[in-house]
């Protein structure tokens, strides 16, 4: 169990880093809960679980001008066969219309096969996009398409594709 504690702490720092310090520590803007198949387009009997937190919002001075604002995120994803994937990220969130918002996302991080599937080595990354729809003043409720995979570093590339349903909830 430590060993996964210090895969989570390890992938925060480095979303941290990426993102920039804050002058002060601030509290998350949203939490997300998630749920659907894992490896969707394989054989799609394994399932996951995940949750995310999002921050505020900003511009980083290492981005070209051209890039809007990223919301920093962190999170955590497990399998019903054990595999546990940390990571921290960004999202983009793009407004259309009044209540639909759509959110392409990235994010690196540590995944621990722990007997789930193999997926060639511990650093893998994470693209996708959300189609999420407005509940009410503070929750949403949406579908994310995302695909995790190791980018070839390693000799061994299977990748994975997931489709899940999420539900934001704001403080």
């Amino acid at each position: 169990m430590r060993r996964v504690g210090g895969l989570f702490l390890l992938s925060a720092l480095a979303a941290f880093v990426l993102a920039g310090s804050p002058a002060r520590a601030e509290p998350p803007v949203a939490v997300t809960a998630s749920a659907g198949p894992f490896s969707v387009l394989d054989d799609g009997e394994l399932y996951e679980a995940g949750w995310e937190v999002w921050f505020a919002p900003r511009r980083f001075r290492w981005a070209p001008r051209f890039v809007p604002e990223l919301s920093p995120a962190l999170g955590a994803m497990a399998t019903s066969q054990g595999a546990l994937y940390v990571y921290g990220g960004f999202r983009l969130d793009l407004t259309v219309g009044e209540s639909w918002r759509v959110s392409p996302q990235w994010a690196t991080g540590l995944y621990y096969q722990n007997g789930g599937r193999k997926l060639g080595g511990p650093l893998e990354f994470r693209s996708g996009i959300e189609l999420s729809r407005r509940l009410g003043a503070r929750s949403r409720i949406g579908v994310m398409l995302y695909h995790l995979s190791n980018s070839g570093i390693y000799g061994y590339n299977p990748g994975s594709e997931s489709l899940v349903l999420t539900y934001t909830a704001r403080p």
